[in-house]
């Protein structure tokens, strides 16, 4: 009878995690569907915005970053953290509006509200991916030395990953009963952007100011990228574990609210 259960587990979730690479599949082929270029975009939007930040604004704060010998040190400031924000903000910004989006599809096919915009993450990885491998070229051409501590990358970006899905599937729980909710989210991420430093160094803050950004999970994450790619320096743990210890709680409340509210979602949809 354990057997049995067992192989009947094993196969619920062999078919969830085929469904979700489908998924990403599907939304990959379809973000670029009817396009001249095709899925071309995918290497060329990460190559036009490395070019730009590092042709037009390398010289452009190197006032603010005298300490770096470099002539591109803002340029290594400015893409390692645009790449994350762009990782996190575009999670966060498709689950908002995940369950609305794909309504149809989630009558069609049985799946675990939770699981299924795991979907979601894969894709943007893909795309960060993508996105990293030009920015680790442009390292390379400017004979950029990697440290040590860059083996503290893919936990960072893991962590923010973690953090951005577990929220984004609760926002995009209520969203259902609140669709205000999506346009909220598309303005907090604006507000969000220019309360990160991503363009700016937080060295130019007021002391108040600085002092806020430690409650801010953006910051989190890129304060962290920016040290070890940029500075060398090892990451902050206590912010790391900040990261992950709110991702935690996220992830049970997200779990709560998928438990209480699923009828009522699909029943909605």
């Amino acid at each position: 009878m354990k057997l049995d259960i067992s192989i009947e587990r094993k196969e619920y979730w062999k078919q969830q995690g085929i469904k979700i690479l489908l998924f990403a599949k599907w939304e990959l082929r379809d973000q670029f569907r009817n396009r001249l270029l095709g899925g071309s975009w995918l290497f060329l939007q990460p190559l036009s915005y490395i070019l730009i930040f590092t042709l037009v604004f390398s010289h452009l704060m190197n006032a603010r970053l005298q300490q770096f010998d470099s002539p591109y040190a803002y340029s290594i400031y400015l893409i390692s953290g645009i790449l994350l924000w762009n990782l996190m903000a575009g999670i966060l910004q498709r689950l908002t509006n995940i369950y609305a989006e794909k309504a149809s599809l989630i009558k069609k096919v049985p799946i675990s509200l939770v699981l299924m915009p795991l979907y979601v993450p894969l894709v943007e990885l893909v795309i960060f991916l993508i996105a990293g491998t030009f920015f680790g070229i442009f390292l390379i051409s400017i004979h950029y030395s990697p440290t040590l501590y860059w083996l503290w990358l893919p936990v960072i970006v893991l962590l923010s990953v973690f953090f951005t899905y577990n929220l984004g599937l609760i926002l995009g729980i209520l969203s259902v009963f609140m669709p205000d909710l999506r346009n909220f989210i598309s303005i907090l991420l604006q507000l969000a952007f220019w309360m990160t430093p991503i363009v700016y160094v937080d060295s130019i803050l007021p002391t108040w100011v600085a002092e806020w950004l430690m409650f801010n999970p953006f910051y989190w994450s890129v304060s962290n990228m920016h040290k070890i790619i940029l500075h060398g320096q090892a990451p902050d743990l206590a912010l790391l574990v900040l990261l992950f210890s709110t991702g935690v709680i996220m992830a049970f409340f997200a779990r709560h609210l998928q438990k209480r509210l699923e009828k009522d979602v699909r029943d909605l949809l």
